[in-house]
């Protein structure tokens, strides 16, 4: 599958705009089509299609550019385009055939994560693609929106015409095609660690992925710790017997995928006798740290945090260490927002509250949510129109990532490469307002961030289909 991440969003950007740009003024050549005139905005992504083979005409000079793409067509283009490996084996379909031309394809999908049916078993090897399921078909694929911006595309269930898809196809294709050393966007990123026993851990971790968007990455143990295991008074059990060996490094499952994108790393951990779990130290020796803020945090009924931090100092000595902090079980979100403004981030790692300190409700489906405006002519735009009074907007779901609505009136646009996080409040083409649930990379206009909130709890408030928000000043 084309690994997308690694060519960072400002150039992926770039491609997409040159792409629309290039299909708005049409190709100079014939199109080889009789029905896709050279003027047309789809015309250059057609012939991009029909030359590498990932898309033919329905007939020897009719393209049908407005028609629709069945969802075995689609998923047949893009088995195309990865090359078509090799598959073996069925796939669990009901509605499926085997030997059929789209057999492959649809086995190399469902195995790719790229398409689940439709949870009845069924495929719908025939149905047409909608907006919808092409929009979250290509966001799975490439890991970016390069249906955003496609002429008459809403991402809705309404049918995906031919010409749109081909489209799609050309600015993934080519956002593939461009070498690696042109993208150096990526942007820095906070990442959580922690290893945790009995929730308490995980609880502060969750509450730094809601405030600093942050990533969460879970140490978990080779062997898992069993109760016995983890039973203090006897002095024979493996976690006393690791504690008392400094030399101890139990093996972790799994690692943290491109350690280098992070610029602050947040690790907690339990207190045993006084220390971090030996498994810290297994942790710390697997990467390089170097240049790296690390802040570490425990949690304990009363022991301080104490020399278990500035014991893990020589395990990443080029590292910058903040200084930790101790929270007892259950500590609130307010209580961890509290320490992390206290301490001395970089500034990649400041928290979603954008400089600004005008504070706005949204009420939605019985709930109302707080969230800070950015810092920009846009959000003082936006808070001089709710000044007028509470503001209701009708919000559509989009590519199972956010809602969008119209605002009514156009607000001064402050567009900029964002990569989205869970909460972030968007202006979009200066009169649509975007609350994300999800992750996307575009330029922009931020207008504000929901506080304290993770994805998974966004997604469920907001629900997936049509919502009103009530947006009003706090």
């Amino acid at each position: 599958m084309w690994d997308f991440k690694r060519f960072g969003t400002a150039i992926l950007t770039l491609l997409l705009a040159s792409v629309l740009a290039v299909l708005a003024f049409g190709a100079d050549r014939d199109t080889g089509f009789s029905d896709v005139d050279a003027g047309a905005w789809y015309a250059e992504a057609v012939q991009y299609c029909e030359e590498r083979e990932l898309m033919s005409g329905v007939a020897a000079s009719s393209f049908a550019p407005e028609g629709t793409l069945t969802r075995a067509q689609l998923v047949t283009v893009l088995y195309r385009m990865e090359g078509s490996p090799a598959v073996t084996g069925d796939d669990d379909f009901s509605d499926t055939d085997e030997g059929k031309w789209y057999s492959p394809a649809v086995i190399w999908a469902a195995r790719q994560g790229l398409v689940s049916g439709y949870g009845n078993g069924l495929f719908g090897v025939n149905d047409p693609v909608t907006q919808e399921q092409l929009a979250l078909i290509f966001q799975r694929y490439s890991d970016a929106p390069v249906t955003k911006g496609i002429p008459g595309f809403s991402g809705t269930s309404a049918p995906a015409t031919r010409a749109q898809a081909a489209a799609a196809l050309m600015a993934c294709a080519l956002a593939g095609e461009q070498p690696e050393t042109l993208a150096q966007a990526e942007e820095s990123r906070v990442l959580a660690v922690y290893f945790s026993n009995t929730g308490n851990t995980e609880g502060i971790a969750e509450h730094l992925q809601a405030i600093l968007s942050a990533e969460l990455y879970c140490i978990t143990p080779e062997t898992a710790y069993t109760a016995a295991d983890l039973d203090y008074t006897d002095d024979s059990s493996r976690a006393n017997r690791e504690q008392a060996n400094a030399a101890a490094r139990p093996a972790i499952s799994g690692s943290v995928e491109d350690m280098e994108q992070y610029d602050v790393v947040f690790l907690g951990y339990p207190i045993w006798h006084g220390q971090a779990p030996r498994i810290i130290s297994t942790f710390l020796e697997s990467y390089d740290f170097s240049g790296k803020t690390i802040v570490p945090f425990c949690t304990s009924g009363s022991s301080p945090i104490g020399s278990s931090a500035e014991n893990l100092h020589s395990l990443a000595p080029d590292a910058d260490w903040l200084e930790g902090r101790r929270f007892s079980g259950g500590a609130s979100y307010e209580t961890v927002e509290d320490w992390i403004s206290e301490l001395d981030l970089p500034k990649t790692a400041e928290t979603g509250r954008e400089g600004g300190t005008a504070m706005l409700n949204i009420s939605v489906n019985g709930r109302t949510l707080t969230a800070s405006l950015a810092d920009n002519s846009s959000a003082q735009a936006f808070r001089e129109l709710l000044a007028e009074g509470p503001l209701t907007v009708s919000m559509s779901d989009y590519a199972n990532m956010e809602k969008v609505g119209a605002l009514g009136r156009s607000l001064p646009a402050n567009d900029e490469q964002i990569h989205t996080q869970a909460g972030d409040i968007i202006l979009y083409q200066g009169n649509q307002i975007t609350v994300y649930y999800g992750a996307n990379s575009w330029n922009l206009t931020r207008l504000g961030k929901i506080d304290g909130i993770a994805a998974q709890e966004l997604k469920d408030i907001l629900g997936g289909g049509d919502v009103e928000m009530t947006f009003s000043l706090a």
